[in-house]
């Protein structure tokens, strides 16, 4: 995988530090010439260059066509967009992916084409949001462009749901069971006949409006 990170800060060190024991090919494009030769000195597999990610000229130089994703965390976010849609239209990169420091500019980001797009904000703001209403569940996965997610709880021993099977069970709205985990361990994947016991911890892929009533049916 070509993984092209432009701006060489705090965060890019952490994602090639996340990245590379999978083996991408990482390449780093920053304007700061002692923070390229800070990455190149302690990462000898990641390609490092000096200059603007945002610049044609350079990003032919650097092959960035050959790039599977295109990731601009600067601390800019009119660079982190013009370099996404330089990736995009020029280059045809597959995936561009953009750091938005200001969360207000996160729908034009989406209107303008950007893959995807995320707010370090905004995600802490989403997750003390979900901390403080739904205690005890939490969102594992929220589905792209849908207003679906996968939750994820331990089964209340106070839910009428323990000591029924899936098939007895009426899940509220639309929710249904990906998986579930016994407390020992043991996966369990859905069938009618599934027993669910207090402490089980349970995916269940729902509608972001059955949030409220999963937590006060089967987690409070």
């Amino acid at each position: 995988m070509q993984v092209y990170i432009i701006g060489g800060g705090k965060l890019a060190y952490y994602l090639i530090k996340t990245l590379q024991p999978a083996h991408h090919d990482i390449t780093i494009i920053e304007l700061e010439k002692a923070v390229c030769e800070r990455i190149a000195n302690e990462f000898d597999e990641v390609k490092v260059y000096n200059g603007d990610g945002t610049n044609i000229q350079l990003l032919e130089e650097v092959d960035c066509g050959k790039a599977d994703f295109y990731i601009a965390v600067t601390g800019k976010d009119e660079n982190n967009l013009v370099g996404c849609q330089i990736a995009k239209r020029h280059f045809q990169v597959k995936r561009t992916v953009a750091r938005v420091n200001n969360p207000k500019n996160m729908e034009m980001f989406h209107l303008l084409g950007i893959d995807r797009v995320y707010s370090g904000t905004q995600i802490l703001a989403d997750i003390i949001e979900q901390d403080i209403d739904y205690i005890g569940m939490r969102i594992a996965y929220s589905l792209e462009n849908t207003s679906k997610a996968i939750v994820e709880f331990r089964l209340s021993p106070r839910s009428d749901a323990a000591g029924r099977t899936l098939q007895q069970y009426a899940f509220p709205g639309s929710s249904k069971v990906v998986m579930l985990t016994r407390v020992n361990g043991q996966v369990e994947m859905p069938r009618g006949d599934l027993m669910m016991h207090s402490g089980d911890t349970m995916l269940l892929v729902c509608d972001e409006n059955e949030y409220d009533i999963i937590w006060r049916k089967m987690v409070r």
